[in-house]
């Protein structure tokens, strides 16, 4: 081979492997890419900074348009300052827990904590995955965890950033409060002045170490539910009728459980506070003969008689907010809380559902285990989809007739229905999944391009469409149902007859005696009685 073809192929040579690692750089920097675009969608809530009403506002709407079948928020309505105070859903299921931070306000990481578990649980359901031992969407499928996350969200920002901003006549009243201090880390009241966490209707009357006027802390009110926020707080726990609440504070590292708890409920209660004080490392605080009451799990455990904990996170501050390094250690005691909680509340939930009778036939749409009784392990027979004769209900379990007689099954959301019979066309306006089931989280299918399909059923919003792979669900939300038309339409013809023939008959009738048809005589007049109908010879 001659110099200059060794030149050429040693240049070629060199060309190809700039090439290889040029590529290679490109490869690992889209892997990067994408690594790093999932990472950033998947953790929405930043826990690690001072993490504020506006800062939690954007999150929750962040997480709601994130998890649209998930997660959802409400508001319970107005502090005295015009702040909205946010409740948010997490999960699926009938039974609930409640779960509440910084009823304090310089408890505000309390809030940073509880924003963390809501945006950690939702990237395990989307992702099916697990937390410890927890399978966190068979989990959250049969319960509903509600979340006020910042229960003071006026106090909490008067504490972050003091009276800046504030009229002056409010910011010097606020000042007073605070004991003619600017430093407002300390605060823990609302903006009133009245300490959220002393305002409950369990023993008020005679809370201890009670503050006369309102003050930075510790001022109870003139009254339980004073406070626009306890009244709101209230309300909501009526309304979703939770089975088990936690309220976290800081701080102490501590668990408050007992508040004149019925000797019935003693080892329930204890059991629960137990682990808690396992998962979290926590210890549990002595019950007292005589505790001072006002607070949220007081009121909650002698209302309900059911569960109530107040968790103080985060190694003893004082009289101020926790440091923020102190959050890593935080988050990995109480990671697991909210899954082991939701847990108890379902098990408490199901113990009081009672067997409802139903007798009718409904449509498994979906591969489901079979269990000889509620609870029980499975018994190695998957039912596949068919129509079953359903016999009972307890809960969120039915019990059928199938082929090796009756049984238990836990369907999963979208698998056990009621299908109704309809005969419709859907448009789609835009490409859209189909599913095997029902559910926004049933196995894809394949994806419809802009269409038209035949629809033969439907279940809530969902419509079942034939496809050419075969009958699919699709979300008739994204869809546009459209009816026949051809029977209304037949209709309308043969009534457009009928009232021709009538109007042809009766011009045909008046064309008989027109004589003074259009006299004043005939015409009736105000206050005058109609002439009598002409007889007929």
């Amino acid at each position: 081979m001659g110099d200059g073809n060794v030149v050429r192929l040693r240049f070629c040579k060199e060309i190809h492997r700039v090439r290889l690692v040029f590529f290679s750089f490109m490869l690992l920097g889209s892997l990067f890419t994408i690594t790093g675009s999932v990472q950033a969608a998947a953790n929405i809530v930043n826990p690690n900074q001072v993490y504020s009403y506006t800062v939690m506002q954007r999150d929750i709407e962040r997480l709601v348009k994130e998890y649209p079948d998930l997660v959802s928020s409400e508001s319970l309505g107005q502090t005295a300052y015009g702040r909205q105070l946010w409740a948010v859903k997490l999960g699926r299921g009938e039974s609930v827990l409640f779960l509440n931070g910084s009823h304090h306000a310089r408890e505000w990481m309390t809030s940073a904590l509880l924003m963390k578990m809501i945006d950690t649980y939702a990237q395990a359901y989307y992702s099916n995955g697990k937390i410890a031992d927890y399978n966190v969407r068979s989990l959250l499928d049969e319960v509903s965890i509600w979340v006020v996350p910042m229960v003071n969200p006026d106090g909490v920002t008067l504490s972050q950033q003091g009276t800046a901003g504030l009229p002056v006549n409010l910011a010097q009243t606020l000042r007073r409060y605070n004991g003619n201090s600017t430093n407002f880390n300390r605060w823990k009241a609302n903006m009133q002045g009245i300490d959220l966490n002393r305002q409950y209707p369990a023993s008020w009357t005679t809370i201890q170490d009670a503050v006369k006027y309102p003050w930075y802390q510790n001022y109870k009110g003139q009254k339980p539910g004073q406070a626009p926020e306890v009244q709101m707080m209230m309300d909501f726990t009526h309304k979703v009728d939770p089975e088990v609440t936690i309220s976290y504070h800081s701080s102490g590292e501590i668990i408050f459980w007992h508040f004149n708890t019925l000797n019935s409920n003693l080892v329930r209660d204890k059991t629960m506070a137990r682990a808690l004080g396992s998962l979290t490392g926590y210890s549990l605080v002595t019950p007292q003969k005589n505790p001072s009451g006002g607070g949220y799990k007081d009121w909650f455990i002698q209302e309900y008689g059911r569960p109530g904990f107040t968790i103080e996170i985060a190694n003893y501050a004082g009289e101020s907010s926790v440091p923020l390094r102190q959050f890593s250690g935080i988050w990995s005691e109480n990671k697991e809380v909210g899954l082991y909680s939701a847990l108890q509340s379902y098990s408490l939930w199901l113990g009081k559902q009672k067997i409802q009778y139903l007798q009718q036939t409904m449509s498994l749409l979906g591969g489901t285990e079979f269990y000889t009784k509620i609870g029980a392990a499975a018994g190695g027979t998957t039912l596949q989809p068919q129509n079953l004769q359903v016999i009972a209900r307890k809960g969120d379990w039915y019990q059928v007739q199938a082929d090796k007689g009756p049984g238990w099954i836990h369907p999963s959301p979208g698998k056990l229905a009621i299908i109704e019979e309809i005969t419709a066309t859907a448009e789609l306006k835009v490409s859209a999944p189909a599913y095997k089931y029902p559910d926004a989280f049933s196995p894809k299918v394949t994806v419809l391009t802009p269409q038209t399909v035949q629809v033969s059923g439907r279940w809530g919003s969902w419509l079942l469409a034939s496809t050419p792979g075969g009958q699919w669900w699709i979300d008739g939300r994204k869809a546009e149902l459209k009816w026949p038309i051809i029977e209304e339409a037949a209709q309308n013809t043969a009534t457009d007859a009928d009232t021709t023939d009538t109007d042809t008959t009766d011009a045909d009738t008046a064309g008989a005696d027109t004589t003074g048809a259009d006299t004043a005589a005939d015409v009736e007049q105000p206050g005058q009685t109609p002439p009598a109908a002409a007889t007929t010879p």
